[in-house]
């Protein structure tokens, strides 16, 4: 039996070919700039930033969701640099917005911490994972003089 069974709702519909149309799609919505107001001192000051900086938006925009593009890059190895390109552009444009002041610094601070794996400073006692309590039993001995 070739394919799916007649009927099947569940079958995959993603060939190589749509699947870097969607990814082309997405960087080049990744690359939109637009024109923004921000208030300086009382004062609308003109800004030019990225009109998309969060991955969820422009999934919303190409009428999918957000996961489709890992599970994309992982059925098709091809797609993985088209999967680094787009993240590596919403990164960046929100670091940009976010310094413009065109997305408030802490929702940028989230966007970066949360989709991005941002820290304020590296973990260096435990590389984030699991500290496990080894426990121990000291023994205490009185010092002689003969040390």
């Amino acid at each position: 039996m070739a394919g799916a069974p007649y009927g099947n709702k569940n079958a995959e519909k993603w060939t190589l070919r749509k699947a870097t149309m969607l990814f082309n799609d997405a960087i080049d919505l990744s690359n939109e700039i637009e024109t923004y107001y921000i208030k300086v001192n009382d004062k609308a000051v003109e800004v030019r930033g990225y009109t998309y900086d969060f991955i969820g938006e422009i999934a919303r925009e190409l009428g999918t969701f957000h996961e489709i593009f890992e599970h994309l890059a992982k059925r098709f190895p091809a797609l993985q640099r088209l999967r680094n390109e787009l993240n590596n552009n919403i990164q960046s444009n929100c670091y940009s917005n976010t310094k413009k002041g065109i997305i408030r610094e802490a929702t940028g601070i989230v966007n970066l911490k949360s989709n991005w794996k941002w820290r304020d400073r590296a973990d260096v006692t435990s590389d984030d994972k699991e500290i496990k309590v080894i426990p121990t039993t000291i023994v205490f001995t009185k010092p002689t003089n003969e040390q």
